[in-house]
């Protein structure tokens, strides 16, 4: 088993991004939920620090407030020509479902991609059920262990530097129902 130690985002503080970020576009939180595909109720509660999300609800707000997923972890910073980062000084921040997740990107890069690492534990999953957001495709490269990707009604297990690209609008869900961490490289497309 390995263990990865980030700097960890505090839940309360991506709360407080989840309303600024729905503000700042003037969005209620009905219209949020709507645009995103989530209960007015389940948004209250985020934006009130009363649950944690999952990857998939982070994909399903970003989507509906047309921002990146990192938007909710990293602040503005320089714009360069060049980044390069460290990953052990991004954020993170443990979510619903015994996932963790890093974003690797920056919140002013609006590529027609988003990179992000995720550590499914044993047991763990992004989403309850199976979801699909709007991006059309997402690479996925098992960094560390294995996990298994459900796929519109099929099963993939996918191991250590194996990748898979699907079609994220169908419904999906990533777990981990193995014995050791596994990590996981997704790149989705915007």
């Amino acid at each position: 088993m390995f263990v990865i130690t980030y700097n960890a985002a505090p839940m309360n503080t991506i709360a407080k991004k989840i309303r600024f970020l729905r503000e700042q576009q003037g969005l209620s939180q009905r219209a949020l939920a709507e645009s995103a595909g989530i209960s007015a109720a389940a948004l209250s509660q985020l934006e009130a620090g009363q649950s944690s999300p999952s990857v998939a609800t982070l994909e399903k707000l970003a989507d509906g407030l047309n921002l990146t997923v990192a938007s909710f972890f990293i602040d503005s910073v320089d714009d360069s020509d060049v980044e390069i980062f460290t990953l052990d000084e991004r954020p993170s921040v443990l979510l619903k479902g015994g996932s963790r997740f890093v974003p690797l990107t920056a919140q002013h890069r609006p590529a027609g991609f988003e990179p992000m690492l995720v550590q499914l534990e044993p047991s763990g999953k992004l989403d309850e059920a199976l979801y699909g957001i709007r991006s059309a495709q997402v690479f996925v490269w098992v960094r560390r262990g294995r996990a298994l990707l459900e796929h519109d009604g099929r099963e993939y297990e996918v191991h250590e530097t194996q990748s898979v690209y699907y079609d994220a609008r169908k419904p999906h869900n990533w777990s981990n129902p193995f014995e050791e961490s596994c990590e996981l490289l997704m790149v989705r497309s915007r």
